[in-house]
C-alpha cells in the first residue's frame, strides 16, 4: 500500500508541475500580447506625430518605411507573435522619429533658404539705389 501511495503522490506531484508550468506559460504569454499591443500603441503615436509634423511632405520616405513596420507589428500581433509584434513596433517607433526629424531639418532649410533669397533681393533693391543717387 505504501508503495501505490508513493506513486499516488509522486504523479500528483508531476501533473501539480505541469498545471503550474502552463499556467505561468499563459501568463506570459497574456503579458507578452500586452506589452507588444503597448509597443504597437506607440508607434501608432509616434507615426501620427511624425505625419502631424509635416513627414508626409517632407520626409515621405522614411515615414512610408515606419508605416509599412507598423501595419507588419500589427499584422503580426494578429497573428499572435507578439514578440515580433513588439520588435516591429519599436522599429516603426525609430523610423517615424526619423522621419518627423527629417522633417523638420527640411523644413528649416526650406525656411533658411527662403530667408537667403529674401536677404539677396533686400541687397539688389540698396544696390539699385544706392547706385542711382
Amino acid at each position: 500500500m505504501d508503495i501505490e501511495k508513493s506513486k499516488i503522490q509522486q504523479m500528483f506531484s508531476v501533473v501539480a508541475v505541469i498545471v503550474l508550468l502552463i499556467a505561468g506559460g499563459c501568463a506570459s504569454s497574456k503579458m507578452t500580447a500586452k506589452l507588444s499591443g503597448e509597443k504597437i500603441f506607440e508607434a501608432e503615436k509616434a507615426v501620427s506625430a511624425a505625419r502631424d509634423g509635416n513627414a508626409s511632405v517632407n520626409a515621405k520616405n522614411e515615414l512610408g518605411v515606419a508605416e509599412e513596420k507598423l501595419a507588419k507589428a500589427k499584422a503580426s500581433f494578429g497573428k499572435e507573435e507578439y514578440d515580433e509584434a513588439a520588435n516591429l513596433a519599436e522599429l516603426a517607433i525609430v523610423d517615424a522619429g526619423y522621419a518627423g526629424e527629417k522633417a523638420t531639418t527640411q523644413k528649416k532649410l526650406n525656411e533658411l533658404e527662403e530667408m537667403k533669397k529674401s536677404n539677396e533681393a533686400l541687397r539688389q533693391e540698396i544696390h539699385q539705389r544706392y547706385m542711382n543717387k
